[in-house]
């Protein structure tokens, strides 16, 4: 899913969430685990790649959909999605710069609210996640699965 060019990424996630109750859609997901950089800063001279696939006909049609920034990769994590980055990396941000340096950065029942407000509403269903990120080449690759469903109110 992620190709390197035999090389070890410079940034791993392992984040598991609590299980989504159908019952209670309202009920906001805890995040336990941690994002670890193990060389190489992320900030706004990278690049970022997000690619979804989409599960239809039992099969992944590749590229459903594709956001691509050639620059500010930082900040593109920090304004897309902001409940992820708030507990995530908000502690060890630098002012007036985004830069995620390399260390471990660790979320223990973290309450996540799943709002993307810069991105589209994504048509229902079941996507394959993969997010690439670096400066001139390739550094870094993140993947999950992940399901859209409708907003309840």
């Amino acid at each position: 899913m992620c190709e390197l060019q035999n090389r070890t990424p410079a940034w791993k996630w392992n984040i598991h969430t609590t299980r989504f109750n159908p019952y209670k859609p309202r009920e906001i997901l805890l995040l336990s685990g941690n994002v670890t950089g193990v060389n190489g800063s992320l900030d706004d001279n990278c690049w970022g790649k997000i690619i979804l696939d989409v599960w239809r006909n039992n099969q992944w049609k590749e590229n459903a959909f594709v956001f691509f920034r050639k620059d500010k990769a930082c900040t593109h994590i920090k304004t897309n999605v902001p409940t992820l980055y708030e507990p995530l990396f908000k502690k060890r941000e630098t002012k007036g710069q985004c830069i995620l340096k390399p260390g471990v950065y660790e979320l223990n029942n973290a309450p996540v609210k799943w709002v993307f407000p810069n991105i589209p509403i994504m048509p229902y269903g079941r996507y394959r996640f993969r997010m690439t990120g670096g400066r001139t080449e390739s550094y870094t690759c993140m993947a999950c699965e992940l399901t859209v469903i409708p907003k309840s109110d």
